[in-house]
């Protein structure tokens, strides 16, 4: 276990049990998040050999963190406020910070070159409030990449169980980030090919499903063989198609701005 560094108290963030350990870095989901997250940084330009130093905001486990790592030169810090989610982060060379950023530690204000929140914004009930502290972070002429999960119509009771108070498109998240003072460089969805999986999965899940239940049939592939499914469906849309017209996710990336900076947009 890596060693946690408290600088904030430990927080009841009511996120349902389990489902970090389905969550780990085998899992197609993760792979194709990252994926798909990877192309936009090379659209974009954004080296992935330059020393660079991020903060993963809402880390859980830490797998962002290690799969950036692997793929990058970057160093990412990972700060929760979920001390047992942390328990769980495995060694990265990025710190492990138990750290509520609303706390907007001195030390760490305008500290970082990109920040990473990846599905934590559709958690948030005061996202405009939480964007300002997490911006506190960042330096100017920053990154703050993000992940959410797409488009409403696609909300079932896994939605419910793992604490989703909203779905995004790319109006309402563009809207979200320009009203934080965030200039928008690139927004894309992914998982087109997942979506009748998640049509199937409102199907299949309804209210009175127990929360374990829907955790489980929610995230977890049903056996081996669909779980390869999923890959090869991974594979092909992420070799083939960068910007799908519509996905299960929506992946952003906006750059705080800074005097006389001008930021290319991705191809």
């Amino acid at each position: 276990m890596s060693r946690i560094i408290a600088l904030s108290a430990p927080l009841r963030t009511g996120f349902i049990g389990g489902w970090y350990e389905l969550a780990s870095e085998d899992h197609f989901w993760m792979q194709w998040r990252l994926r798909a997250f990877l192309r936009q940084v090379d659209a974009l330009g954004y080296p992935r050999g330059e020393a660079r130093t991020g903060l993963d905001i809402g880390c859980g486990a830490g797998v962002v963190a290690r799969q950036l790592e692997r793929e990058t030169s970057w160093v990412v810090d990972g700060a929760d406020v979920d001390e047992a989610a942390l328990a769980l982060h495995g060694p990265a060379r990025g710190r492990t910070l138990l750290y509520d950023i609303a706390d907007r530690r001195p030390e760490l204000r305008e500290a970082y070159d990109f920040l990473i929140l990846f599905d934590v914004l559709e958690h948030i009930d005061d996202p405009r409030r939480y964007l300002a502290d997490a911006l506190a972070h960042l330096k100017p002429g920053g990154r703050l990449f993000v992940n959410v999960p797409a488009l409403e119509l696609l909300r079932s009771a896994y939605d419910e169980v793992v604490g989703h108070r909203r779905r995004y498109d790319r109006v309402s998240l563009r809207r979200e980030l320009e009203d934080a003072g965030l200039e928008v460089l690139d927004l894309r969805y992914w998982g087109l090919s997942m979506i009748p999986a998640l049509w199937a999965r409102a199907l299949i899940l309804s209210a009175k499903t127990a929360p374990a239940d829907a955790l489980r049939t929610g995230f977890r592939p049903p056996n081996a063989v669909v779980h390869a499914l999923l890959r090869a469906a991974m594979r092909v849309e992420t070799a083939l198609i960068s910007r799908p017209f519509a996905g299960t996710s929506l992946l952003a990336a906006a750059l705080k701005p800074a005097a006389g900076l001008s930021q290319p947009r991705a191809k």
